[in-house]
């Protein structure tokens, strides 16, 4: 995670890596690097890290791409362990589907790739937020997508 302000200006990061219980997938270690090796030596408790999370977003809010995915998650999370994980979280699709209407697809590897935003493809959490947040700002500042759609309108 990011915690930036509100000129787009990185404050703070976090970045934790998850143990779990059974073997990481092989097509999860393909796309992202994660192997179970690396778990055992940096992963931590969920709970744990959980924590860690909620303490960095307190009240803020919290944007992420394909939002809903991630809050299957933490919901379940809630629910298994009877906390109350809640923090406001946004989908930053809606936001991307009303500034270039019509696109086929609003993968962030799409966007980034229109937006000229290199660092995509990487599927790990801190640089998919360093691309997320690059092409916010671009959005955010009218930058030109595809070299002929301009995001925001001229002022």
């Amino acid at each position: 995670m990011i915690r930036v302000n509100d000129r787009f200006e990185i404050e703070d990061e976090i970045s934790r890596l998850v143990r779990i219980s059974g073997l990481v997938p092989w097509r999860i270690t393909e796309i992202t690097g994660i192997t179970d090796n690396l778990l055992v030596r940096e992963g931590q408790p969920l709970p744990c890290v959980l924590d860690e999370i909620w303490g960095f977003v307190a009240e803020q809010e919290v944007f992420a791409h394909n939002a809903t995915f991630d809050r299957r998650f933490l919901d379940a999370f809630a629910q298994r362990t009877r906390r109350s994980f809640r923090f406001p979280l946004e989908c930053s699709i809606p936001v991307f589907k009303k500034l270039l209407p019509g696109r086929k697809g609003y993968g962030l590897p799409v966007l980034a790739e229109a937006m000229q935003v290199n660092g995509g493809g990487a599927h790990r959490a801190l640089a998919d937020c360093r691309v997320l947040l690059e092409c916010l700002r671009r959005a955010h500042l009218g930058a030109v997508v595809d070299s002929a759609t301009s995001l925001c309108d001229p002022a």
